[in-house]
């Protein structure tokens, strides 16, 4: 008999499901599909006949396979369906190939969660490019051994996967795995994946694939024996290839039966577990080749030829022939740019064959033979050996040192393990540089109390006085991201007093202080702090320094109301810091000056600042982006783009919020529920409200629950005790409904006081929203039309379309109480049109019921609501991105031509599907032709 070849059967219904699900994501409804089963089931055949079809059907095709060694290697999974390597030179994959080799990582972020969501984002913007361009199909093997990072990534694309052109196929066993692939699998299916389990072969198939790789009948007794295989195809193969093998198989007539010529094949033998019979199928290889194979199987799945020639001492082309007698004999596989195990059970019963202690030797070998550098084969294969060895020699104690902060990035787990081990066996020369490396790495991986730990460790010990500024900033930053911001305070105090210092250096204590001390409120020495940043950088030619010193600056101005200093100072931290700031000195000029321009009611010029600090954050995961999200999503609630406002404020809620920006845009999304007609959530007591929006919210809601004296009373410590980063001048936005309430609660010198308290601001006379307020709150008090009227045409002006809705409301009910009954369903009807824009349920049933009860109804036909399904539906930013959509961009695309983020277009785009009743872009591109050309 000759050699077995591996054949497919049994599974023509789940290839045919899958090509049917394939040709749907061509035609742009993607779909995800998890696929289960145990070991030499048949998935990875399953997988290769589903590539075949996908190519055939003209789809960009992502195959790759989750390795056991890379499951602390963080997007190694993703990254093999990329084809990302060492020389990948595809300029689709530029951008993302850096970022996964930790390219001026340190200069963007000091945190792998900051470092992680850029790198997810970067690699969802790839995605995006793509599906502009064509159908895609995503097929991951082996995924139980999937990393954290990746399976992040496969989740997010699983998001909105039903508008795609994707195929999203992830393979794995069903246990033993991660918690993170059953989370994967949950959140798919969730959103209606598919799970397709891959049952054990029909008795009938198990005989059509013996007859197949026979080319003829099994025979009674053989038949028999390979009915034990229990179904799985390929404990089928293995075993008739041994049998084959031993020269137990003969073809008698038509047929092929055992012969019992042996033994091992007495009758009743039972054929031994899988891993065993693979591991006697390899018998019959010399035993060079198994011992070489034995040894690549410890070094993973990929077959390094190099490396292994390095290892063994051997010359590439004899290990070439070793390689091609594997290939031959089925144990390797050959994919066309690699060397690889055909099947993971094969490696895993070579290497149980090679003692622990031996593997370590192995490896230990290798980093003596490996080039140390890591440059060709990455510092995270260099690493491998290294953790699976014993203890670190000199020459690889040097090469950690030496690659600390590239291994810290593309490893953190593995810089952290490695760099505690070899901080216990060093020489005294080396461990101070040690020591700071790891402090890094622990603050990159996100263990900042060990950092803090091992940083006041390091500094009590003492050590190298030039390492001093230093440790002290490590230490700085540990207590910051603890948000322990006094603790950080008495450590630059510490470090300003102590240590030995440079002028850059104390000039960037004293920027990051004076940043702190903002954020704590402390303005007056924020204020000194940052003048003395200044200085010292303006002293030193250090534009950096300088830039955290004036953006510190322009802050305090901020909170004092002077916005126009704020301006000047914040311009010149953006011309300081054009280059971008160290990682530790987190600040974020442009959102600042977002966030003054919104203050002058300049909100065009905001919202374009806005998206450039949404831009800049993302791309270099800058502790900022929240805060950008949120100012943004408050820009566009004010502007009276609700729907635009709650994508942004859930868009915020995904980033790492590492300053506590949830609570600001729950609270925004709150105050557009209540206005449309729902119900704020209560708290417990008065300190449960966070932010001042959700006490804002639940006193809209109480208003219509127990009347507008509970809902003042609730209300009013928004401005009483508005201070700190959100003082009166940030705040006064309140005053608007603070003031209609305490009218209404028949309190009118309350709102007079508003007004006086508004008009004492600082430069309260150049803003037309804050005029506009202080003229409303004295309207009400004093039950002047006039002024009311005017304050909706300055909030007009301002561009604040529900605030002029609130002006045009209580002039109407002003004006029905002086008897002007026209004049009054005029200004209603002004009212209700604006409300009527904006869905808001809850302002246009107080503002009829206010004025029924002063004798007045309005004068037209009701505010038509705005349709939920059609063209119509479409909201203005929607319609753009329907156009865009039609035209052929892709979501990045849209993006960068809209001032939005990736993001906030995909959740567009999703809404646009809804309303228009289509599936796919496709879909969607074809409609919008259709309507074009229709209309004249």
């Amino acid at each position: 008999m000759g050699p077995v070849t591996p054949v497919y059967v049994g599974r023509q219904g789940e290839t045919d499901r899958l090509r049917t699900l394939a040709r749907r994501a061509v035609a742009g409804h993607g779909t995800a599909v998890l696929v289960e089963g145990e070991p030499g089931i048949g998935k990875t055949t399953l997988l290769d006949h589903l590539a075949a079809d996908c190519a055939a059907l003209g789809m960009r095709v992502l195959r790759g396979t989750a390795e056991d060694l890379e499951q602390r290697l963080p997007f190694a999974a993703i990254a093999a369906c990329l084809g990302i390597g060492a020389a990948t030179t595809d300029p689709d994959l530029v951008r993302v190939s850096g970022l996964l080799r930790g390219e001026e990582a340190f200069a963007q972020s000091l945190s792998a969660a900051n470092h992680e969501f850029v790198l997810t984002e970067a690699i969802l913007d790839l995605f995006d490019e793509w599906f502009a361009r064509g159908p895609v199909a995503v097929l991951l093997d082996d995924a139980q051994w999937a990393d954290r990072q990746s399976v992040v990534v496969l989740h997010r694309l699983g998001r909105g996967i039903e508008h795609q052109p994707l195929l999203l196929v992830v393979a794995t066993r069903a246990a033993p795995r991660a918690d993170v692939v059953d989370a994967l699998e949950r959140s798919l299916v969730s959103r209606g994946g598919r799970l397709l389990e891959l049952a054990p072969l029909a008795p009938d198939d198990v005989l059509a694939l013996a007859r197949d790789l026979l080319a003829a009948a099994p025979g009674p007794r053989l038949a028999q024996l390979v009915a034990t295989a229990g179904g799985n195809p390929m404990y089928v193969t293995e075993l008739l290839a041994e049998l084959a093998e031993k020269g137990a198989l003969a073809r008698d007539g038509g047929r092929v039966e055992l012969v019992w010529d042996t033994d091992e094949l007495a009758e009743g033998w039972v054929p031994p577990p899988l891993a065993e019979l693979i591991v006697q199928r390899l018998g019959f290889l010399a035993p060079a080749v198994r011992d070489t194979l034995q040894t690549a199987a410890v070094f993973g799945r990929t077959v390094d030829l190099m490396e292994l020639a390095e290892v063994l001492d051997r010359p590439v082309s004899e290990l070439s022939e070793v390689a091609v007698a594997a290939v031959e004999a089925g144990v390797l596989t050959d994919t066309g740019t690699r060397l690889e195990f055909r099947q993971p059970l094969i490696r895993e019963a070579l290497i149980a064959r090679v003692p622990p202690t031996v593997r370590a030797a192995l490896h230990q070998r290798a980093l003596r033979r490996v080039d140390p550098g890591g440059e060709r084969v990455g510092v995270e294969r260099v690493a491998e050996h290294l953790l699976a060895g014993d203890a670190l020699d000199a020459r690889m104690t040097d090469w950690l040192t030496e690659t600390a902060d590239t291994l810290t990035v593309r490893a953190p787990a593995q810089a952290v393990t490695l760099l505690r081990r070899a901080l216990d066996t060093a020489p005294d020369a080396a461990r101070p540089r040690l020591r700071l490396q790891l402090i890094r790495a622990l603050l990159w991986q996100g263990l900042h109390a060990d950092a803090e730990r091992l940083a006041r460790v390091a500094l009590a010990e003492g050590g190298d006085p030039a390492q001093e500024g230093a440790l002290y900033w490590l230490l700085v930053q540990a207590c910051y991201r603890r948000g322990r911001l006094r603790e950080s305070l008495a450590a630059i105090g510490d470090a300003l007093e102590r240590a030995p210092l440079t002028e850059v250096e104390r000039g960037r204590f004293h920027g990051f202080a004076a940043v702190c001390l903002c954020f704590l409120g402390r303005f007056d020495e924020a204020r000194t702090a940052a003048l003395r940043a200044v200085e010292l950088g303006e002293a030193t030619g250090d534009a950096r320094t300088a830039g955290i010193g004036d953006f510190a600056l322009a802050l305090t101005y901020v909170v004092d109301g002077d916005l126009e200093r704020a301006m000047d100072a914040d311009d010149r931290a953006i011309a300081a810091l054009a280059e971008g700031v160290q990682p530790d000195l987190q600040v974020d000029p442009y959102t600042l000056r977002g966030l003054c321009l919104m203050e002058l009611d300049r909100l065009p010029d905001a919202d374009r600042a806005l998206a450039t600090a949404i831009a800049a954050n993302r791309d270099t995961g800058g502790a900022y982006l929240p805060i950008a999200h949120t100012l943004r999503a408050r820009l566009l609630y004010l502007s009276g783009r609700w729907d635009d406002a709650l994508i942004e404020c859930e868009i915020g809620l995904d980033s790492p919020d590492l300053l506590g920006s949830a609570v600001r845009l729950r609270g925004i999304a709150d105050l557009i529920a209540v206005h449309r007609g729902g119900a704020a959530p209560a708290a417990e007591g008065d300190a449960g409200y966070a932010h001042h929006s959700s006490r804002w919210a639940r006193a809209l809601t109480l208003e219509s629950q127990q009347g507008p004296a509970a809902a003042y009373e609730l209300l009013a410590p928004a401005w009483e005790r508005a201070h700190g980063l959100e003082p009166r001048p940030l705040v006064y936005r309140v005053c608007t409904d603070l003031a209609r309430l305490a009218v209404a609660a028949g309190r009118p010198e309350r709102a007079r006081a508003l007004a006086d308290d508004i008009d004492a601001l600082p430069a309260a006379h150049l803003r037309p929203s804050m005029v506009a307020t202080a003229r409303l709150c004295r309207g009400l008090a004093d039950g002047d039309a006039d002024l009311l009227l005017a304050a909706a045409a300055d909030f007009q002006r301002a561009g604040w379309p529900l605030y002029e809705a609130g002006a045009y409301e209580n002039a109407a009910e002003v004006l029905a109480r002086r008897e002007r009954p026209a004049q009054a369903r005029q200004a209603l009807d002004r009212a209700l049109e604006i409300y009527g824009r904006l869905e808001a349920a809850a302002d246009i049933a107080r503002a009829e019921a206010r004025l029924r009860q002063a004798g007045v109804r309005r004068g037209v036909r009701g505010p038509r609501k705005r349709p939920k399904h059609g063209w119509e539906a479409l909201t203005e930013t929607e319609q753009r991105v329907a156009a865009l959509v039609a035209e052929g961009l892709s979501n990045p695309d849209i993006a960068a031509q809209l001032f939005l983020s990736r993001r906030t277009v995909q959740s567009h785009v999703s809404s646009i599907l809804a309303k228009l009743q289509v599936t796919s872009r496709v879909e969607l591109a074809v409609r919008a032709a259709e309507r074009s050309a229709s209309q004249p």
